[in-house]
């Protein structure tokens, strides 16, 4: 087998390895893909790994960290995306926050404005009092229109979502939901500057018996070129549950800053 392409198979389950071993450390009930997607892909293997760091002294000894790694195989028939993101966060000298996911999905490209895709999740989620949750979907996405300033698209899919909670004997809430949902989003990618990309995403994602019980998801992400391989960037989530658990709020926000390298 030649060098190269044993290098290239060694980084693969490397960085393989790698995002399963964040699994049990930050992420969302349902990552943002579309603010991970690489602009204009090269065929082969490529992807990019990141980080943040918060650090509080003083009245309020506080420290966050996340990582974050995304590794691309584009194929001429398949493109496979696998996302690891990971991280935790300490007050004072105790654990507060811990999440974890790894996410695999297969795009495959049916015609210039039609790609099928299955995708399959796992997750934890501390704060949300989420043990474990397992997700596998399977759908199509679109673009209205693309150019050098960027691209607007949707998706939709239909996701078999299982999930396992932390929660006390007088909870109201089910501690195990096995259920389908409606998955949809809508994303706008802008290139206002060749060094500048910005990505806003809102998923909307109904329970399939139940329309009422609905989960929203949204992003926005600011990524800025410092060289060619290293962007600086500056992202808000919100995610909103019409039904959460008994004691967890119905709508968290989060600002991140941090930096990607991408090879």
């Amino acid at each position: 087998m030649p060098v190269k392409s044993v290098l290239r198979r060694t980084r693969y389950l490397l960085l393989a390895a790698f995002s399963i071993h964040l699994l049990p450390s930050l992420a969302a009930a349902q990552i943002d893909i579309e603010s991970q997607r690489g602009d204009d892909l090269p065929v082969g293997i490529s992807g990019t790994m990141g980080g943040d760091l918060t650090v509080r002294t003083g009245n309020v000894d506080f420290v966050q960290v996340g990582l974050q790694a995304r590794l691309y195989d584009v194929r001429e028939s398949v493109t496979t995306l696998l996302v690891g993101d990971g991280g935790f966060g300490f007050l004072g000298s105790s654990r507060f926050a811990s999440e974890g996911l790894a996410h695999l999905r297969q795009t495959y490209p049916f015609r210039r404005y039609l790609s099928p895709e299955w995708y399959t999740q796992i997750n934890y989620d501390r704060s949300q009092l989420l043990t474990f949750r397992a997700l596998l979907g399977g759908g199509a996405r679109t673009f209205f229109a693309s150019g050098s300033w960027g691209d607007f698209g949707a998706g939709s899919a239909l996701m078999f979502e299982h999930e396992r909670l932390s929660l006390p004997d007088s909870a109201s809430h089910p501690d195990r939901t096995t259920t389908l949902r409606w998955s949809n989003f809508l994303t706008l990618r802008v290139v206002p500057t060749p060094g500048l990309v910005v990505t806003s995403t809102t998923y909307a994602q109904p329970e399939f018996a139940n329309p009422g019980d609905v989960r929203v998801l949204g992003n926005v992400r600011l990524a800025t070129a410092v060289t060619e391989a290293l962007s600086l960037t500056v992202s808000f989530n919100l995610r909103y549950d019409s039904d959460p658990p008994d004691g967890i709020a119905a709508l968290d926000t989060t600002l991140r800053t941090g930096v990607t390298y991408s090879y």
